[in-house]
Protein backbone atom coordinates (compact mmCIF):
# COMPACT_ATOMS: atom_id res chain seq x y z
CA UNK A 1 0.00 0.00 0.00
CA UNK A 2 1.47 3.08 -1.43
CA UNK A 3 1.21 6.49 1.41
CA UNK A 4 1.95 9.64 0.57
CA UNK A 5 1.99 13.11 2.54
CA UNK A 6 0.62 15.87 1.72
CA UNK A 7 2.10 18.68 3.29
CA UNK A 8 0.78 21.98 3.98
CA UNK A 9 2.05 25.27 5.14
CA UNK A 10 0.79 27.40 7.97
CA UNK A 11 -0.60 30.60 7.51
CA UNK A 12 1.73 33.31 8.09
CA UNK A 13 0.97 34.87 11.67
CA UNK A 14 -1.08 37.85 11.61
CA UNK A 15 0.04 41.20 13.90
CA UNK A 16 -2.83 42.81 15.69
CA UNK A 17 -2.62 46.33 16.50
CA UNK A 18 -4.07 48.88 18.73
CA UNK A 19 -6.05 52.23 17.68
CA UNK A 20 -4.27 54.24 20.64
CA UNK A 21 -2.97 53.10 23.72
CA UNK A 22 -5.50 54.51 25.71
CA UNK A 23 -7.89 51.51 26.91
CA UNK A 24 -10.88 54.23 27.56
CA UNK A 25 -11.76 53.53 23.69
CA UNK A 26 -9.46 51.49 21.58
CA UNK A 27 -9.81 49.42 18.84
CA UNK A 28 -7.74 45.95 18.31
CA UNK A 29 -7.57 44.95 14.49
CA UNK A 30 -5.54 43.25 12.03
CA UNK A 31 -6.62 45.22 9.22
CA UNK A 32 -7.59 49.05 9.39
CA UNK A 33 -11.20 48.80 8.03
CA UNK A 34 -12.01 46.28 10.20
CA UNK A 35 -12.62 46.74 13.96
CA UNK A 36 -12.13 43.21 15.83
CA UNK A 37 -12.55 44.06 19.32
CA UNK A 38 -13.37 47.30 20.70
CA UNK A 39 -12.52 48.06 24.45
CA UNK A 40 -13.95 50.66 26.06
CA UNK A 41 -13.57 51.21 29.92
CA UNK A 42 -14.29 53.63 32.59
CA UNK A 43 -13.02 53.10 36.88
CA UNK A 44 -14.73 49.92 37.58
CA UNK A 45 -14.44 47.44 34.78
CA UNK A 46 -12.98 46.99 31.30
CA UNK A 47 -15.38 45.53 28.68
CA UNK A 48 -14.21 43.74 25.52
CA UNK A 49 -16.63 43.38 22.58
CA UNK A 50 -16.49 41.94 19.10
CA UNK A 51 -15.90 45.04 16.74
CA UNK A 52 -17.83 43.20 13.72
CA UNK A 53 -21.13 42.06 15.91
CA UNK A 54 -22.74 45.44 17.75
CA UNK A 55 -23.68 44.53 21.62
CA UNK A 56 -21.64 40.87 21.99
CA UNK A 57 -19.50 41.49 24.45
CA UNK A 58 -16.81 38.57 24.83
CA UNK A 59 -15.26 39.56 28.48
CA UNK A 60 -15.58 42.27 31.13
CA UNK A 61 -12.62 42.82 33.53
CA UNK A 62 -13.89 44.32 36.82
CA UNK A 63 -11.99 46.23 39.09
CA UNK A 64 -12.69 45.64 42.38
CA UNK A 65 -11.26 47.91 45.17
CA UNK A 66 -10.55 45.60 48.50
CA UNK A 67 -11.61 42.00 46.74
CA UNK A 68 -9.34 40.58 43.86
CA UNK A 69 -10.19 41.65 40.12
CA UNK A 70 -12.30 39.68 38.12
CA UNK A 71 -13.24 38.03 34.41
CA UNK A 72 -16.02 36.85 33.47
CA UNK A 73 -17.40 35.75 29.73
CA UNK A 74 -21.14 36.58 29.36
CA UNK A 75 -21.49 33.20 26.99
CA UNK A 76 -19.38 30.94 28.99
CA UNK A 77 -20.17 29.78 32.11
CA UNK A 78 -23.48 31.95 32.60
CA UNK A 79 -20.74 34.73 32.95
CA UNK A 80 -19.75 34.04 36.28
CA UNK A 81 -17.29 35.99 37.70
CA UNK A 82 -13.67 34.40 37.91
CA UNK A 83 -10.92 35.98 39.65
CA UNK A 84 -7.69 36.83 37.69
CA UNK A 85 -5.62 35.17 39.96
CA UNK A 86 -7.01 31.88 39.07
CA UNK A 87 -8.15 32.15 35.27
CA UNK A 88 -4.11 33.55 35.02
CA UNK A 89 -2.34 32.05 37.58
CA UNK A 90 1.15 33.55 38.68
CA UNK A 91 3.97 30.35 38.78
CA UNK A 92 7.36 30.09 39.16
CA UNK A 93 9.46 27.42 36.22
CA UNK A 94 11.71 25.52 37.32
CA UNK A 95 14.68 27.61 36.21
CA UNK A 96 13.14 30.00 39.02
CA UNK A 97 11.75 32.93 36.22
CA UNK A 98 8.09 33.68 36.66
CA UNK A 99 5.01 32.94 34.51
CA UNK A 100 1.48 32.73 34.35
CA UNK A 101 -1.00 29.81 33.47
CA UNK A 102 -4.17 30.87 31.85
CA UNK A 103 -6.41 28.45 31.65
CA UNK A 104 -9.12 27.90 28.75
CA UNK A 105 -11.31 25.33 26.99
CA UNK A 106 -8.41 24.22 24.50
CA UNK A 107 -6.33 23.90 27.43
CA UNK A 108 -3.83 25.53 29.73
CA UNK A 109 -1.46 27.80 27.97
CA UNK A 110 1.87 29.39 29.61
CA UNK A 111 2.81 33.07 29.39
CA UNK A 112 6.37 33.38 29.31
CA UNK A 113 8.45 36.69 29.65
CA UNK A 114 11.32 37.24 26.91
CA UNK A 115 12.16 40.54 28.26
CA UNK A 116 10.72 43.22 30.27
CA UNK A 117 7.99 44.13 27.47
CA UNK A 118 7.79 41.23 26.12
CA UNK A 119 5.87 37.74 26.69
CA UNK A 120 5.09 34.77 24.38
CA UNK A 121 2.92 32.33 25.06
CA UNK A 122 3.35 28.40 24.78
CA UNK A 123 0.64 25.25 24.82
CA UNK A 124 1.12 23.54 28.08
CA UNK A 125 2.28 20.34 26.09
CA UNK A 126 4.83 22.30 23.52
CA UNK A 127 7.01 24.96 25.41
CA UNK A 128 9.56 25.05 22.86
CA UNK A 129 6.72 26.36 19.82
CA UNK A 130 5.49 29.85 20.85
CA UNK A 131 1.63 30.49 19.70
CA UNK A 132 1.60 34.47 20.45
CA UNK A 133 4.14 37.26 21.12
CA UNK A 134 3.06 40.24 23.11
CA UNK A 135 4.26 43.59 23.41
CA UNK A 136 3.23 45.15 26.39
CA UNK A 137 4.51 48.89 26.31
CA UNK A 138 2.59 52.10 27.61
CA UNK A 139 3.23 53.17 23.82
CA UNK A 140 3.71 51.33 20.96
CA UNK A 141 5.67 53.21 17.93
CA UNK A 142 3.63 53.56 14.83
CA UNK A 143 3.38 50.67 12.84
CA UNK A 144 4.22 47.95 15.49
CA UNK A 145 2.25 45.23 16.45
CA UNK A 146 0.62 44.78 19.80
CA UNK A 147 0.96 41.33 19.35
CA UNK A 148 1.30 38.36 17.00
CA UNK A 149 -0.54 35.12 16.69
CA UNK A 150 0.55 31.98 15.01
CA UNK A 151 -2.21 30.57 12.78
CA UNK A 152 -2.48 27.68 15.57
CA UNK A 153 -3.65 30.58 17.95
CA UNK A 154 -6.55 32.07 16.45
CA UNK A 155 -8.82 30.09 18.36
CA UNK A 156 -7.18 31.34 21.33
CA UNK A 157 -7.68 34.47 20.25
CA UNK A 158 -10.87 35.71 22.34
CA UNK A 159 -8.77 34.86 25.37
CA UNK A 160 -5.47 35.71 24.18
CA UNK A 161 -7.04 39.45 23.85
CA UNK A 162 -8.25 39.49 27.64
CA UNK A 163 -5.09 37.80 28.96
CA UNK A 164 -2.90 40.59 26.90
CA UNK A 165 -5.27 43.13 28.37
CA UNK A 166 -4.64 42.03 32.11
CA UNK A 167 -0.52 41.34 31.39
CA UNK A 168 -0.22 44.86 29.66
CA UNK A 169 -2.37 46.60 32.26
CA UNK A 170 0.06 44.69 35.17
CA UNK A 171 3.36 45.80 33.46
CA UNK A 172 2.37 49.16 32.62
CA UNK A 173 1.82 49.64 37.16
CA UNK A 174 4.68 47.58 37.72
CA UNK A 175 6.27 50.17 35.62
CA UNK A 176 4.48 52.86 37.13
CA UNK A 177 5.46 52.03 40.29
CA UNK A 178 9.31 51.35 39.39
CA UNK A 179 9.73 54.72 37.75
CA UNK A 180 7.90 56.51 41.04
CA UNK A 181 10.71 54.47 43.43
CA UNK A 182 13.35 55.92 41.41
CA UNK A 183 12.10 59.70 40.86
CA UNK A 184 11.82 59.28 45.02
CA UNK A 185 15.33 57.46 45.22
CA UNK A 186 17.55 59.85 42.99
Amino acid sequence: MDSSATLVNPAPPTPYFLSNTDLKNAVIYAHPTVPLYKITSNSKQIQISDGCTPGHIIAVLHRRDLLPNTVSFPERNVGAQVSIQKWLRKTKLPGGSIAFIMETSHGSHVWKSVSRHCQKVYADYDPENSLACFYLHETLSHGMPAFILESGAEPLRDDLVVAYLIQRHRVMMEDKALNLFLGLSS
